[in-house]
């Protein structure tokens, strides 16, 4: 399908699945690069054939594939009217963006243990919780060999569980190029939801450096 055989305009819209999905690593590969250029953008980009190749760089049949392959997996929508894309400064969004991710309490922090944002923690206890995120992943990265390599996990989030194995504080590592990210949930996380792809997209805004 192309739009430019087509008199409906549709528009490129990332799920909250593709939020993630282009966060989980840093791997290159040309999903997450489309995924992460389309989170980028602060205006709708409608979809077009020309538009796709330009994005990913890719000749039409090879582009056509690869959007084929974003949709049947739910990472991408073409819809007519898409989302809205949040605009303002981070610090502005944060707070209306973090409660929604959890039915608990919420809290942001960068990999070096400094608390961008937080919904429903005491200050001091934001400071410690992002202390022990950093530490969190140092630890990840001392055993991703072993985690990777040998045991075949590729996550890189971690939990404190309940006896029936629901998370009661998850920490949940997000990259954005080079930089880590962890947001801190308590209880039921609720990722799939509009909120994540609006922080994903002001957090590649910001700190992605291409």
């Amino acid at each position: 399908m192309n739009q430019e055989q087509n008199d409906t305009p549709r528009y490129f819209q990332v799920t909250p699945s593709g939020a993630y999905y282009a966060t989980l690593n840093t791997e290159p590969e040309t999903l997450r690069a489309l995924l992460l250029q389309l989170l980028s953008a602060d205006t709708h980009i409608p979809y077009l054939g020309s538009l796709l190749q330009k994005l990913t760089g890719l000749p039409e049949a090879e582009a056509e594939t690869l959007l084929d392959k974003a949709v049947q997996h739910g990472f991408i929508d073409l819809p007519e009217a898409p989302e809205t894309i949040a605009a303002g400064t981070i610090e502005e969004l944060l707070p209306k963006l973090l409660p929604s991710l959890a039915d608990g309490r919420v809290l942001l922090a960068d990999d070096q243990g400094f608390c961008l944002g937080q919904s429903g923690f005491e200050d001091e206890e934001a400071e410690a919780i992002a202390g022990m995120a950093a530490d969190l992943v140092s630890m990840h990265e001392r055993h991703q060999a072993l985690l990777g390599r040998h045991l075949g996990i590729d996550g890189s989030s971690w939990a404190l569980i309940d006896a029936v194995g629901q998370s009661e504080l998850g920490f949940w590592t997000l990259h954005v190029g080079e930089q880590k990210f962890l947001l801190i949930l308590e209880g039921m996380p609720h990722l799939n939801r509009q909120p994540f792809v609006d922080l994903m997209s002001v957090l590649i805004r910001r700190y992605l450096d291409y």
